[in-house]
């Protein structure tokens, strides 16, 4: 079941405490495509889904085949550890 779910518009509006919450999740601020992110709670844990940007060695963004206008994407998931804090409108 989705508990929450962000999209774009307040992803980038609260870049700052995103990156903090994301950090406290194990997950790595820069690797997650601002697209959406949700808190899912599947009855025994709850856990954070989120795109990652796919990476070459060297770290540089993959190239999405489908759409060679957008960097490519894949669906991650992360326990839960920490709630993300209100931060005001949509967060």
């Amino acid at each position: 079941m989705v508990l929450a779910l962000y999209r774009t518009d307040d992803l980038h509006e609260h870049r700052e405490a995103l990156c903090e919450w994301l950090k406290a999740n194990n997950a790595a601020p820069h690797t997650v495509a601002l697209r959406w992110i949700s808190v899912e709670d599947d009855g025994s844990q709850r856990s954070i889904r989120f795109h990652t940007f796919r990476t070459t060695a060297t770290g540089s963004r993959l190239i999405d085949p489908d759409d060679p206008s957008q960097a490519w994407t894949e669906e991650r998931t992360a326990p839960l550890r920490t709630d993300l804090p209100k931060v005001g409108h949509g967060l």
